[in-house]
């Protein structure tokens, strides 16, 4: 059997009395199923007022199956290629209009090698929270990430000592080894 994480499944709460307290379904996998291997239930029984009721825990789900390792072994570490100092938005080495912003280079195949840099481009105006579709949307220090929120520019910040970010964020790392945002 697979497990399918779109079958709903019934959970039932029964007192000792073999009264229904409540049911309702939920998306959660069992290992009971029904003869056509789809859906299922669980049966949690409990007694009250100190009547020695006894609650059954379900056993767990079944374990996916193992992850296929793609089997890289000593592959390269990641490549370095900044031209900038995004943090330094002044006499980095950037033309005036110019910001500087980071990038994450993802490798082709499986076993490839990242490549982690830097870039000068004409700056953009989106600032903390703003919606972007790349880093060149965002403002001078910011950079643009995939949020809970949306994809959005966020202040970038050091990981290491005083991040700088305004009250109420933190900064997280993201997908640039090094480089964090305020989130």
């Amino acid at each position: 059997m697979r497990f399918d994480p779109k079958v709903a499944w019934s959970v039932s709460f029964v007192s000792l009395t073999g009264m229904l307290a409540c049911s309702s379904s939920v998306e959660t996998p069992s290992p009971s199923t029904s003869a056509s291997g789809q859906g299922g239930s669980y049966t949690f029984i409990a007694g009250s007022g100190g009547d020695g009721g006894t609650t059954v825990t379900p056993p767990k789900p079944p374990i996916p199956p193992d992850y296929d390792d793609p089997g890289c072994m000593n592959y390269p570490p990641p490549m370095e290629e900044y031209t900038c100092d995004p943090f330094e938005q002044t006499g980095n080495g950037c033309m005036a209009g110019e910001a500087c912003f980071i990038y994450v280079q993802y490798p082709s195949e499986p076993c490839g090698q990242e490549i982690y840099g830097s870039y000068c481009a004409p700056a953009g105006n989106g600032g903390q929270g703003d919606g972007c579709e790349g880093g060149n949307d965002c403002s001078p220090g910011h950079v643009c990430v995939i949020t809970g929120s949306g994809t959005q520019c966020v202040q970038l910040c050091k990981l290491e000592g005083p991040s700088g970010c305004e009250s109420g964020l933190v900064c997280e790392p993201i997908d640039v080894k090094g480089f964090g945002g305020c989130l």
